[in-house]
């Protein structure tokens, strides 16, 4: 019986740590999504190209961070040099609202002119009004 414990131990040890994290979806562009100065989580922005085709989606951590990715594959996209219009949308539990240009891939006021040189999306929105 006392030589059974150590290894119940070793195995149990082994479920509890599991087989490790599953590995890092490598991500594309990286951005970060704010309001009044205040990182804004679990929000979806859609990256649409001049002629309203989606390009890349993410969604936004606590902190506002994201990277891009494509939908169908999740691989990591990095954005060509190009003017791009994005939208946002709630992807939480707590729905989010903005006005409904906010959603068109035509209509949006967030637009981008990105270059080589940039490295970052920096996206400052107004603040959400929150749905109950």
């Amino acid at each position: 019986m006392h030589r059974l414990l150590p290894i119940t131990f070793v195995m149990l040890a082994g479920v509890l740590v599991g087989c490790g994290q599953p590995p890092a979806i490598p991500g594309g562009t990286p951005g970060t999504l704010h309001t009044e100065g205040q990182p804004l989580g679990e929000v979806r922005v859609t990256v649409f190209d001049h002629d309203g085709h989606p390009q890349a989606f993410a969604v936004s951590d606590r902190q506002g961070n994201f990277q891009l990715r494509e939908e169908a594959t999740l691989e990591g996209v990095h954005l060509p040099p190009g003017n791009y219009r994005l939208t946002i949308e709630s992807a939480g539990e707590f729905t989010m609202l903005w006005p409904k240009a906010y959603r068109s891939p035509k209509k949006s006021p967030l637009e981008i002119d990105w270059t080589a040189e940039q490295t970052e999306i920096d996206l400052n929105v107004p603040a959400p009004k929150m749905a109950l």
